[in-house]
């Protein structure tokens, strides 16, 4: 068993097995309770059967906590339906073709779920087919069926895994991926028959935001609805501050993930709350936060820390000048520090996020067997 996350929660996005530029010591300090990994760039290299041997996922990364493993399902939207000479999505299966071997890689909705228990995941995602912003609606409700039929494969092969290995109580939980774009029926249609099939969660797949960058609040909010109250809900890619903090409000058992903290702290763009955040927070049109750019010339003579509310290691030991410095040098310290600093950001955000939620809600991760 490999512990109880406790909601809402954020993953950062472990996609190789690692988080860029720190470790695990550097996660647990920052608070993370749970990693967020892909199963198809890991099946790639180093390969499952090769973490399988060296004792699967968490002793292989040195991480205890939960980990959420992905099918591969996003990569069908950014390696194939953006560029169709990457591969094929077909009705039973996805071929991949990789640009530099030409190798064709095969994914089924069976074969994502076996890789992901062969690898130890605690919360294990079924393949679907994601879809992308200019998608039409023919293209959605394409999406829904395949996506539907392909979750109920991969709960068949789930079963048939936890009668093969005998498997009891101790088991990972499966999440099906809702689809819809912003079709509400299609939506809801899909968060049914997904809960019908037996899902143990609901991912909100597909694009969270539309064309002019604001979230998808009212669909989110369907889902929301549809769901059972004690089932989480994961906010597949959903990472920016605000965003959390409006589907927050709509209730306390979402889990997001996305790479974007982690992604700014590398191109030394840091977080820092405004001195009354705890007040705006409460308002949707209202921003709480700041950033702050490392490479901005004012910061090389500032004694001051990023934030002067952060009790992380970077914001307690280490000036802004310090840190604009690091980045002149090019010393890799500095991406380490950013790091620290933007993911415990997120981890105090959150932290605020679960005092003001209704009441506590909570996931037990189990390991397979």
């Amino acid at each position: 068993m490999h512990g109880t996350l406790r909601l809402p929660a954020f993953l950062p996005d472990a996609t190789r097995g690692s988080v860029r530029c720190v470790d695990v010591g550097d996660l647990a300090g920052a608070g993370i309770q749970a990693l967020m990994v892909n199963s198809f760039h890991l099946a790639s290299r180093p390969g499952v059967r090769r973490i399988q041997r060296l004792g699967r996922l968490h002793r292989f990364m040195g991480w205890q906590g939960p980990i959420v493993t992905d099918s591969g399902g996003f990569q069908v939207l950014s390696l194939i339906r953006n560029n169709p000479a990457a591969g094929e999505i077909r009705p039973n299966e996805v071929i991949f073709r990789d640009p530099n071997t030409a190798e064709k890689i095969i994914l089924t909705p069976e074969r994502a779920v076996r890789a992901q228990l062969q690898l130890g995941s605690d919360v294990v995602i079924a393949l679907d087919d994601c879809t992308g912003l200019q998608a039409s609606p023919e293209e959605e409700r394409r999406s829904v069926e395949r996506t539907v039929r392909w979750f109920g494969r991969s709960h068949d092969e789930f079963e048939r895994q936890r009668r093969q290995r005998g498997a009891g109580a101790d088991w990972p939980l499966l999440v099906g991926v809702a689809q819809g774009g912003t079709d509400p029926a299609l939506r809801e249609s899909c968060v049914r028959d997904l809960l019908a099939l037996g899902a143990d969660a609901i991912g909100f797949g597909g694009w969270p935001i539309d064309e002019e960058g604001r979230l998808l609040t009212e669909m989110f909010s369907l889902v929301t609805r549809l769901v059972p109250p004690s089932m989480p809900i994961f906010a597949l890619g959903i990472g920016k501050p605000e965003h959390l903090a409006a589907l927050a409000r709509l209730g306390r058992r979402f889990i997001f993930d996305c790479s974007l903290p982690t992604r700014d702290a590398r191109r030394y763009r840091l977080y820092a709350l405004d001195p009354d955040w705890e007040v705006k927070i409460e308002s949707p049109a209202a921003r709480f936060c700041r950033y702050v750019y490392l490479l901005d010339p004012p910061h090389a003579d500032s004694a001051e820390p990023v934030d002067l509310t952060c009790d992380c290691a970077c914001c307690q030991h280490y000036s802004r000048a310090f840190l604009h410095n690091l980045v002149k040098v090019k010393d890799s310290l500095a991406e380490r520090l950013a790091t620290i600093h933007n993911l415990r950001f997120y981890t105090r955000l959150i932290a605020h996020l679960t005092s003001v939620a209704e009441a506590a809600c909570t996931l037990s991760c189990h390991e397979s067997n």
